[in-house]
């Protein structure tokens, strides 16, 4: 199997004679080139091609999976010639364990229901890419590095065995890994003897130095020297630098607040269950005014991955 980023670009080995039966003895071959080849002499459509080749790939890897003595080795090299057809990787293994007879595939991803799930680098933007329904969105946000998928599939209000299906197919598209629980430390109750036998002078010292310090630290959190600057003077329009709908994203954009709390602000957009939240930047009077700013932005201010844009937004932080 020949892959590139997240997508099978070519497959190569023994097909059981399921490629012959659609697109005639041709012999053998990379899969994708003989459904190329098929489709050039009107043999199959390109869709009746894509079809074929996508069902027998997900039958021959569901019996790879399932396999007890199967092994896989990677070797890193230039993939096949190219010839229009791709299959994604994350959807087929989606389609697969959510498909007929998919829970067997749930013990191959998620051998251990009870370690915690952990998401992994751009986990939202690529659940985003799956297109899953509001239902299977809702599982997969339960997922937040502190529970196991027994934790979340077992009181699910959408099923125990639906539940483990998609966290068993997150886990196998590599969107989370299995990770183990650590042991909570207990924290000591009693002083120790030293700390208890401080004199009551040096413990004066230390309770002064520490609201002295504390007093520091919200000075420079506060910063009440500093002028207080909205960009752009005023008006309905802003530029939308950070965006998320789930709840550990939301988190995220207040955290960012922060970094510019007058020019900074969330907003929500959407309605009902499709209602999702931007960190905007700046108040202009007129969309041309924001849409010059969107080069000179601070440094800093776009999430990385997210394309600025031009909104217009009525109303304040929620």
């Amino acid at each position: 199997m020949h892959v590139s980023g997240l997508q099978i670009v070519g497959v190569e080995g023994d097909d059981n004679g399921q490629l012959a039966a659609a697109f005639g003895p041709a012999g053998s071959g990379e899969w994708f080139a003989r459904a190329a080849a098929a489709v050039a002499v009107g043999q199959a459509s390109q869709a009746e091609a894509n079809a074929v080749v996508k069902r027998v790939v997900a039958e021959r890897l569901r019996e790879f999976l399932l396999a007890p003595d199967a092994q896989a080795s990677f070797e890193s090299g230039l993939p096949p010639e190219g010839h229009g057809l791709t299959i994604s990787y994350p959807h087929l293994v989606v389609e697969m364990v959510l498909g007929n007879d998919g829970d067997r595939l749930v013990d191959v991803f998620l051998p251990e229901p009870s370690l915690l799930l952990r998401r992994l680098p751009e986990f939202p933007k690529r659940v985003g890419a799956l297109g899953l329904t509001e239902e299977a969105m809702a599982i997969l946000a339960k997922i937040n590095d502190q529970r196991s998928a027994q934790e979340i599939s077992d009181p699910s209000p959408h099923g125990r065995e639906l539940a483990l299906r998609l966290l068993a197919a997150a886990a196998g598209t590599g969107l989370v890994e299995s990770v183990d629980r650590i042991t909570e430390v207990p924290l000591a109750t009693t002083l120790p003897p030293r700390l208890a036998a401080v004199p009551r002078r040096r413990t004066w010292l230390m309770v002064l130095l520490l609201l002295t310090g504390l007093a520091v630290a919200m000075l420079l959190i506060v910063r009440p020297w500093r002028s207080s600057k909205v960009m752009g003077g005023g008006g309905p329009w802003a530029v939308a630098v950070d965006g998320g709908c789930q709840p550990a994203e939301l988190e995220r954009l207040y955290r960012r607040l922060e970094q510019d709390k007058e020019n900074l602000r969330v907003v929500p957009f959407g309605q009902g269950d499709a209602q999702c939240y931007r960190l905007i930047w700046g108040r202009f009077p007129s969309k041309e005014e924001a849409d010059e700013t969107i080069s000179h932005l601070p440094a800093g201010t776009v999430a990385r991955g997210f394309p600025p844009h031009v909104v217009r937004v009525e109303g304040s932080t929620p």
